[in-house]
């Protein structure tokens, strides 16, 4: 298990974000926005610039995470639709700066929904959308997935609260029914708490299996009233699971990369401080 941090989580100057991860022993650098630009939409010169910084520093790349259909809805999209068509680029482009920094693990969402039901005895017609919008998902990853074999890449799929992989049970189910190498799941833990799904021990069990990538954030969730809150690690809903979870993956061997994803923000606050109050629980608690 090796730690990192999702560098714009601290600042989007590279520089800056690096020297703050180096200077807690974290070298791998999982990479979302750089400059105030997510990745796949880097020029040319901002690409060697990113390999050049890594290099300066002494890191390395955990995954490039661009958000490649995150904000399509699955009821409208299509695989000819213009948003789709535009994500995709995105993807390739992204999967092009990760053969440049030598990782092999680029994120995609799993795209926005209604709530995933599957539906039987009348469900399935007036609650789940005659319990087509899943074969929808896995038709709609057809493409992508064909060209991560091709290029010889993992896509990542993150599970989110507002996605079609609420839960790690529901990214596990995606991995099973595609049955591809070449797909697995980045599991965002704090992002699957609103599913109301534990994360330790039941989302671990479902996801161990397909599992490339962690995200470790903590949440408060308030699910009557629809309310999430980002809170420092070890101050939320995960506080008691955080723990078993770093034994459990130190356990099985777990070869990849736990990032720190901070996106604590309290008003008042930079990036920068509320990374520094979960930094050191993170690297106690998965170091």
């Amino acid at each position: 298990m090796k730690l990192g941090a999702i560098t714009n989580g601290i600042s989007e100057n590279l520089d800056e974000s690096l020297e703050v991860m180096v200077g807690k022993g974290l070298r791998h650098a999982e990479l979302a926005s750089v400059w105030g630009v997510n990745v796949g939409h880097h020029t040319d010169a901002q690409v060697d610039a990113i390999v050049e910084t890594l290099r300066r520093y002494d890191c390395t790349a955990a995954s490039v995470s661009p958000r490649s259909f995150y904000e399509l809805s699955i009821l409208d999209v299509t695989a000819e639709s213009p948003g789709y068509l535009e994500d995709f680029e995105t993807l390739r482009r992204s999967i092009d700066l990760a053969e440049k920094l030598g990782t092999r693990i680029v994120r995609a969402m799993p795209f926005q929904r209604p709530s995933v039901i599957f539906g039987s005895n009348g469900a399935e017609r007036f609650l789940a959308h005659q319990n087509s919008l899943w074969t929808k998902l896995l038709k709609l990853y057809e493409g992508p997935v064909a060209y991560a074999e091709e290029r010889g890449v993992i896509i990542a799929v993150e599970t989110g609260c507002d996605t079609m992989a609420s839960s790690c049970s529901l990214g596990a189910r995606m991995a099973r029914d595609i049955a591809s190498d070449h797909l697995r799941i980045m599991w965002d833990t704090g992002n699957n708490v609103y599913s109301t799904e534990r994360q330790f021990p039941d989302g671990y069990q479902a996801i161990r299996e397909y599992l490339v990538h962690v995200q470790v954030k903590d949440v408060r969730v308030d699910l009557v009233n629809a309310s999430i809150e980002f809170c420092p690690l070890g101050e939320g809903d995960l506080a008691e699971q955080l723990s078993p979870l770093a034994d459990a993956l130190r356990s099985d061997g777990f070869d990849g990369v736990v990032s720190l994803e901070n996106v604590y923000r309290p008003p008042g606050t930079t990036p920068a401080e509320t990374f520094g109050q979960s930094v050191d629980t993170f690297i106690k608690l998965f170091g």
